[in-house]
């Protein structure tokens, strides 16, 4: 019974671990995937008040610059200006985002998000793509006429009309409830010309050389500010950071409860070897072997025990994350944490060492009781035990 408690114990700790932690990595790769990209560049000031001539300069030389680093797959400049969009029905505010259509599609995977429509088509001009919670609540369709106003370079009030060219539905419904995409030249013709781009957003063929890059990129430009996600999104970083963390205390307390359990089996299979024990030491076994033999008992018992159940952990998880685990009955709460309705559980091997680690120490804790209760015992009143 204990080796199965045990088994089913890490077993569920394990598939517990996975979970959250697949659910903290969906966190992460959506923020990526959707807008932040790896790294993002601006200028210092256009962090704090986002005014609409806060332009990166030379922003052509460095999108160039970005192009040729080792391990960036994709450079987007992109005008991000803050107004309002207006319809029949109703407004709201939103974060208008000026982009090259292609070379969005390269750095995000916004367009694969895209539900109804197209991303942009490059044959019309004035098109706007918007997610589906802003479009449902100004009452828009595809083909339909929005409206978007905001304070021009001059700090008048410039108005636009655009065409919904798509729908786009992300894990994230604040994101898709402010943010509209229209193409760059758009913005730049209705400003008065001239380059506008306040964001370039990075990314890169390979996460691991994020901070690598991003130290490179404070370097060159000493003038700009230089962030890569953990930055720009602290609740992502701190999904990320903490999980491992947190699930492991998670383990710890299984393995707590099960310490008690292997000390009240280990401890009834002493008492109940009374006699026995009580003989060998009568006949000359040492305290120290008697010692020895009820923590080897523990220990294997444990060990049993606890491979056991982190294998069938393992399995749980690499089964779960070929097929992913639907959450359709919480989506709408999951999205208001850009968790995607379908979670792809993670464990690194790493993680397995550390449990299995553990699972040694708490063998060895839990034979300690039951170790100096056997040596404790008198041979001659132990000889004479009736069972």
């Amino acid at each position: 019974m204990i080796l199965a408690a045990m088994a089913l114990g890490l077993a569920g700790g394990l598939f517990a671990y996975g979970f959250m932690g697949g659910m903290a990595r969906s966190m992460v790769d959506a923020g990526i995937d959707r807008n932040l990209a790896h790294i993002q560049i601006h200028l210092p000031r256009f962090k704090l008040d986002r005014q609409i001539n806060d332009v990166i300069p030379d922003a052509g030389g460095i999108v160039s610059h970005l192009e040729t680093l080792p391990g960036v797959t994709g450079v987007s400049a992109r005008a991000v200006i803050q107004g309002m969009a207006l319809s029949a029905k109703a407004n709201a505010a939103v974060t208008v985002c000026g982009i090259d259509p292609a070379a969005e599609e390269r750095t995000t995977r916004i367009a694969g998000a895209v539900a109804e429509g197209a991303f942009l088509p490059a044959e019309d001009r004035d098109g706007v793509v918007i997610g589906r919670r802003l479009a449902e609540k100004l009452g828009l369709r595809l083909g339909a006429k929005m409206v978007v106003s905001f304070a021009a370079r001059d700090g008048a009030i410039q108005e636009a009309a655009f065409r919904v060219k798509g729908i786009f539905a992300t894990a994230s419904a604040a994101f898709d409830r402010v943010t509209v995409f229209v193409r760059r030249r758009d913005i730049e013709d209705l400003t008065g010309g001239g380059i506008l781009v306040h964001e370039i957003a990075v990314r890169m063929r390979d996460g691991g050389m994020t901070e690598t890059t991003r130290d490179v990129l404070r370097a060159r430009y000493p003038r700009l500010a230089v962030d890569d996600w953990r930055d720009l999104a602290p609740d992502l970083r701190l999904a990320a950071e903490t999980t491992d963390v947190s699930m492991l205390f998670f383990v710890g307390i299984i393995l707590l409860a099960l310490l008690f359990g292997i000390t009240n089996t280990v401890l009834m299979s002493v008492l109940d070897r009374t006699r026995e024990i009580g003989v060998l030491m009568a006949i000359g076994m040492k305290r120290g072997r008697v010692f020895a033999l009820i923590v080897l008992e523990t220990l294997f018992l444990s060990l049993t025990g606890g491979v056991a159940g982190i294998c069938a952990g393992a399995l749980l998880v690499a089964v779960t994350a070929r097929t992913g685990i639907t959450l359709a009955l919480f989506a709408e709460g999951l999205s208001a944490y850009g968790i995607s309705a379908v979670v792809y559980p993670v464990l690194p091997l790493t993680v397995c060492a550390e449990v299995a680690a553990l699972t040694v120490v708490t063998a060895l804790c839990a034979s300690l009781y039951p170790a100096l209760k056997a040596i404790r015992m008198r041979p001659a009143e132990a000889t004479r035990t009736v069972k």
